[in-house]
């Protein structure tokens, strides 16, 4: 009897861990940013709690240094890329200053925002086919 209880209680378990897994790729799915907070932000269903993100074109996240300051080298790569988009999120409180040089680029359309509104024109064009690229700041 007790065996069966702990076999029963297992499958429930796994049941319940199957259920949440998928409900959290179902809210933050590959490729795209889902749950996004001040200081956290899930990006292909991996949660990123503090840092910044570059998103390249190919939708491979890799960490941004934190800071107030976005400078044109930082986009250089991203550049190299070709991308038809480039979102900036300058944070919550739009407290991220862009260096003018990026601002005055033709092409790719740079498109300045703060965080939300940013992740979610990011998500948007993705959903169109658009090849897009990121800098999302995290916090402020």
């Amino acid at each position: 009897m007790g065996r069966s209880l702990n076999l029963t209680r297992k499958k429930l378990f796994l049941m319940i861990l199957a259920v949440s897994l998928t409900i959290w790729i179902v809210i933050n799915r590959p490729g795209r940013f889902g749950i996004n907070s001040f200081e956290f932000t899930v990006y292909s269903a991996i949660p990123f709690p503090y840092v910044d993100l570059k998103i390249h074109t190919n939708g491979w996240p890799t960490l941004r240094e934190k800071s107030h300051y976005l400078a044109y080298e930082e986009i250089e790569d991203l550049l190299e890329e070709n991308p038809e988009v480039i979102i900036i999120g300058i944070g919550h409180s739009n407290s991220v200053k862009v260096d003018e040089k990026i601002l005055g680029i033709e092409r790719p359309i740079i498109e300045v925002l703060n965080t939300p509104k940013a992740i979610a024109r990011f998500n948007e064009l993705k959903s169109k086919g658009v090849k897009v690229a990121a800098i999302i700041h995290s916090t402020c």
